[in-house]
């Protein structure tokens, strides 16, 4: 491949003279600059407190972990119509994102092994279209903003991408993934990949956006506090006279993109009554009833890091005795858990101990009456406490799928601890019938304390929360961060 980048970096100067000299004009990068948007970007950065340099760091530390003669193809997602020409609101692949720093469609990007040189495909020059839909990365932008060796348009994939990939002893490529409709249109043959050649790109991207670097990590404790500060609304407004659930998750949302979020991390979760038992209750279309509790999932994208944070609370302010009897059972265990989120623990090993201590809860509320902790543990937990206790976090709300549970952690790694009780709305269970509750935080893992809770500002403690309703109420909101 070393042959294939020597030949493409000569060619630059015939791929882009054209545009050459207006790549200065912030509006052919097709995203935020430091020229175009100073008050968010400081120079050299592609993302707030992330170096261009530490983009190509990452494209040198994946190129190390690959043999030499071979190559990582990586798309940009496709956009993705609701209907017609209306697009649903575009958001970029994880991978192509954490390794190039471009958050717009119409692009792919070749890494070569050894030290990481990159080729990308652009969107060709169209004025009609950017008339409509606004300029995208240019050739020139992609060589002197994205630190590319080469760039080509769009056009010419067909016939430049089988001459460079025809010579790679092996290529990384997840070819399901959500790719340009350039790419689709080619079958593995076309590209010129060689026979058993095609290798899985996510298991080396996995592991590498597994752990965060400092300004990740930033990112993610802003993330995250943004989210605090929709948490902190809702709980104040919840015993409102007339306040539904629809109105929160629309105030939730408001709060986050007024702090700068692109979107939710998902469609949030704010499910009063039996509906908290419903793990992904997404309607979010009834009112608010006084003496119910509801549990409130929210999370939202912050230049492209996640967060995820549940709590679950009483509409009136007061917990009823059940509803408290349930809510400290998940509260005690989860502060356990937090206690064990260090340096070589596993997320499996968490999600053991919180079946063995929420089977003891489930035992001690006597929802299953002459079963012992133990036996409730091998399997009848499952219709109390359905879900893992936690996932990896970062630029996807469930993250990195290929790092397996068992890894042990890093720092530097991010997490959710999310144990929860769910009891079905039946006579049986009697005062605790269709009670639900979750508590969920985002945790850090680090040297020393073991970790920190990113999400720490909204609290846990069912006393500290019922004093935070009766206390707002006589105050102004809470500020966004």
């Amino acid at each position: 491949m070393s042959a294939v980048v020597g030949g493409l970096r000569r060619a630059v100067s015939r791929v882009v003279p054209s545009v050459q000299a207006s790549s200065a004009l912030p509006t052919l990068v097709g995203q935020p600059t430091h020229e175009s948007h100073p008050e968010l970007l400081a120079p050299g950065e592609l993302a707030p407190g992330i170096q261009a340099s530490e983009f190509a760091a990452r494209r040198a530390s994946l190129a190390a972990r690959m043999p030499l003669g071979s190559c990582a193809l990586v798309p940009a997602t496709a956009v993705a119509y609701m209907t017609g020409v209306i697009p649903y609101p575009y958001r970029q692949d994880a991978d192509f994102l954490y390794l190039t720093g471009i958050t717009q469609p119409g692009a792919v990007a070749l890494i070569t092994a050894g030290q990481g040189d990159m080729v990308l495909f652009v969107t060709d020059p169209d004025e009609t279209r950017e008339r409509w839909d606004g300029a995208r990365c240019s050739a020139a932008a992609a060589t002197d903003v994205f630190g590319a060796v080469a760039a080509y348009p769009m056009s010419e994939l067909p016939r430049q991408l089988p001459r460079m990939l025809g010579s790679s002893s092996a290529v990384y490529y997840d070819a399901g993934r959500h790719a340009s409709s350039e790419l689709r249109a080619l079958s593995t043959a076309e590209l010129g990949v060689r026979e058993g050649a095609l290798r899985a790109l996510r298991t080396l991207t996995h592991a590498a956006r597994w752990r965060k670097s400092p300004g990740e990590l930033a990112l993610m404790a802003r993330s995250s506090a943004l989210a605090e500060a929709g948490l902190l609304r809702a709980m104040r407004q919840s015993g409102a006279p007339g306040v539904g659930e629809h109105h929160l998750a629309a105030g939730f949302e408001r709060d986050c993109r007024w702090g700068g979020a692109a979107r939710m991390a998902y469609p949030p979760v704010v499910a009063s009554g039996a509906d908290a038992c419903t793990i992904h209750y997404s309607r979010n279309d009834k009112a608010l009833a006084p003496g119910s509790a509801l549990l409130f999932d929210g999370g939202c994208e912050l230049h492209g890091y996640c967060s995820d944070v549940t709590r679950t609370w009483p509409v009136g302010g007061r917990f009823s005795p059940a509803q408290r009897d349930v809510y400290q059972v998940v509260h005690g265990v989860q502060q356990q858990l937090l206690e064990w989120c260090r340096p070589g623990a596993t997320l499996r090993q968490l999600h053991e101990q919180s079946v063995r201590l929420l089977a003891e809860g489930v035992s001690d509320l006597g929802l299953l009456p002459g079963r012992s902790a133990g036996t409730i543990a091998q399997g009848a937990i499952r219709a109390f406490y359905p879900h893992s206790v936690g996932h990896w976090l970062g630029l996807d709300t469930h993250d990195v799928p290929g790092v397996a549970h068992d890894t042990p952690l890093q720092p530097g790694v991010t997490l959710t601890v999310e144990p929860g009780l769910y009891i079905s709305d039946q006579e049986r269970y009697g005062a605790l019938a269709g009670i639900g509750v979750r508590i969920e935080d985002v945790v850090q893992i680090n040297d020393s304390p073991g970790c920190s809770v990113l999400s720490r500002s909204v609290p846990t403690d069912a006393d500290s929360i019922e004093e935070f309703i009766a206390r707002g109420r006589g105050e102004g909101e809470p500020e966004l961060p």
